[in-house]
């Protein structure tokens, strides 16, 4: 293995260990030194890899825009839309999924966000921008192409439904950081999915044509 290989490795551990210590104890309370005893290497050696604990934390922010920012794209919603213009097209044009080995990584990074949310400005920012206004951009992708197709009435308030989800969201997130309920990752994804069923189905109800 090069050292290329093994520099990374160690950059994942360490980003691993602080996501778990930040979320645990707060990004604040934990210091350099108990983030090296997680990581198994000595406090100084951390900087060869990151400059500060900033610099751990601008990383997550990156690493979570960027296992995100293209899927709503990719699935080309469209065309998922004219081919199933329903509740379960729907889904599958907002399905996000974390990589398999990485959702627990995922997971404490969110949480890290939603408890340094009201100390850092950045991460306000960054929630506002990456997490609750980009969900609200591809529900209204979503409802006017519903719109556009003849699925739904061209009176339907957009703005409803996307503030609906949009508070789902977050709500669930919420309960995500306090511990509440089952938050294994299948049981998170499928909570969610749930949740954003029935506000569909519920919106098909109200507005189709």
């Amino acid at each position: 293995m090069n050292s290329g290989s093994n520099e990374s490795m160690t950059k994942q551990k360490i980003l691993t260990c602080a996501a778990c210590l930040f979320a645990e104890k707060g990004f604040t309370e934990t210091s350099i030194r108990e983030l090296a005893d997680a990581v198994g290497v000595k406090g100084s050696s951390l900087y060869n890899y990151f400059p500060s604990k900033n610099a751990i934390l601008a990383q997550m922010l990156e690493d979570y825009s960027s296992c995100n920012i293209d899927v709503f794209e990719d699935r080309n919603a469209s065309h998922i839309l004219r081919e199933n213009p329903t509740t379960d097209g729907i889904l599958k044009c907002l399905q996000l999924g974390f990589p398999p080995d990485r959702v627990k990584y995922f997971l404490n990074v969110l949480c890290v966000l939603l408890q340094e949310q009201l100390r850092n400005p950045l991460i306000r920012s960054f929630i506002r921008e990456h997490i609750i206004l980009r969900v609200e951009r591809n529900v209204k992708s979503i409802i006017d192409e519903l719109k556009a197709l003849g699925i739904i009435r061209q009176d339907a308030d957009p703005d409803y439904w996307i503030k609906v989800c949009s508070s789902l969201l977050y709500a669930f997130s919420v309960r995500i950081m306090l511990g509440i309920g089952d938050n294994n990752p299948e049981f998170t994804g499928r909570g969610m999915a749930e949740m954003l069923r029935y506000t569909f189905d519920l919106m098909f109800e109200k507005c189709s044509r």
